[in-house]
């Protein structure tokens, strides 16, 4: 398993964990530096296991919360 699909797994445990987060929260969650994070929700969203919306507490940031679907990454 590749450096990014370790980040990857991170990242949607720590959403399964705590659902709706900003990419600054699953950074501070997950200890996973800011560009893996924003490299690997790309890829994520890309595959439909990650979705975003507006983050309202501040709407410069976006929101992320699991997909729908079920593969692995």
């Amino acid at each position: 398993m590749n450096a990014f699909a370790k980040a990857s797994e991170l990242i949607l445990t720590v959403l399964d964990s705590h659902g709706k987060l900003s990419q600054k929260q699953i950074v501070e969650r997950s200890g996973v530096p800011e560009r893996t994070v924003r490299y690997n929700l790309k890829l994520l969203l890309e595959k439909g296991l990650v979705r975003e919306r507006l983050f309202w507490q501040d709407l410069r940031q976006k929101e992320f919360e699991k997909g729908d679907r079920l593969c692995p990454v």
